[in-house]
């Protein structure tokens, strides 16, 4: 096997004692006496098995093999010291790895990425959009915002975000091609809907047969139109005026806001479901400061703000 690198310490006085060429400097510049590097110096050159330096009554020189040595050690305790203050310096940012819906992800989260990073640069946000749920207690998530209620959140590490409202959305630029109105629900019978699949019946708010039961109309569900197997997917297709489409508050609420979607009807069905925030194990300044932001931007008051009359 192949000798064992000398101890850091040995190295550290060679360096200084080779650059100084003199062992009392060399001891002032690292707290040393003269005859502790003069130690120092024989143990290297004890465990390397040469010498490195040619003593004289008052003078002292490095040997070929001494400045080869020096000019390697000299180079790394540089790039070493480089480094370590690089480090202080900047710390490697570890990024939060957050766990959502896809629907979330990509209604909510990612239209407002502008704004987090705006506010808070330091956030480096990692997103896992997937519907099943993850183990907040193993490594690797450190956040998980769910889509459930209240008995299905985590008792101890969860906190209410929002709850969700059901209404019918559609483009703008729908009601003015069909030239159609829909002033009320009655008037949705003249217009294509959009429809969500589900086979296994998980979300019967978000279907217009339970939504129009809700709400005490009695409109025929047909199955003209479009269906879709994402809620994102069928808000999109809504947002290009394929049809009008019921849509979840808090997650169409930016588009509302810019004008993509409106919401004509007044009438709107509170789904069980709600937003939680699930911690994971972690705990740090980063996730603080994402959770605050995140608790701000949902806080936002909700389409049309109060004194709009949503024209």
């Amino acid at each position: 096997m192949a000798r064992p690198l000398p101890p850091l310490d040995l190295l550290i006085g060679f360096e200084a004692a080779a650059r100084q060429l003199s062992f009392s400097k060399a001891g002032e510049e690292i707290f040393l006496t003269q005859s502790a590097i003069s130690r120092q110096i024989r143990k290297l050159e004890e465990h390397l098995g040469l010498e490195l330096f040619e003593r004289g009554h008052r003078s002292l020189a490095l040997t070929e093999q001494g400045r080869v040595l020096f000019e390697v050690v000299s180079d790394s305790l540089a790039q070493l010291s480089d480094t370590v203050e690089s480090l202080r310096k900047k710390p490697l940012s570890q990024g939060i790895t957050i766990s959502t819906t896809t629907a979330f992800a990509a209604l909510w989260l990612v239209p407002r990425l502008a704004r987090l990073r705006a506010l808070c640069p330091e956030v480096a946000l990692h997103i896992e959009a997937d519907n099943r749920l993850v183990d907040l207690k193993q490594p690797g998530i450190d956040l998980a915002i769910r889509y459930c209620t209240r008995d299905q959140a985590p008792p101890d590490d969860s906190v209410l975000l929002s709850g969700e409202e059901v209404f019918p959305v559609c483009s703008p630029a729908l009601l003015r091609r069909n030239g159609r109105k829909l002033a009320c629900v009655d008037d949705l019978r003249h217009h294509t809907l959009l429809h969500l699949a589900d086979p296994l019946n998980a979300w019967p708010w978000l279907q217009w047969s339970t939504w129009f039961k809700d709400i005490g109309a009695n409109l025929p569900v047909g199955d003209i139109g479009f269906r879709f197997s994402q809620l994102d997917q069928m808000i999109q297709a809504a947002t290009r005026g394929h049809g009008v489409a019921l849509g979840s508050s808090p997650l169409v609420d930016h588009l509302l806001e810019e004008g993509v979607l409106v919401a004509p009807l007044g009438e709107r069905l509170v789904s069980p479901r709600s937003f939680f925030l699930c911690h994971g194990l972690r705990r740090d300044a980063q996730v603080a400061s994402f959770v605050q932001w995140l608790h701000a931007a949902m806080a936002r008051p909700p389409w049309p703000p109060e004194g709009d009359d949503g024209d």
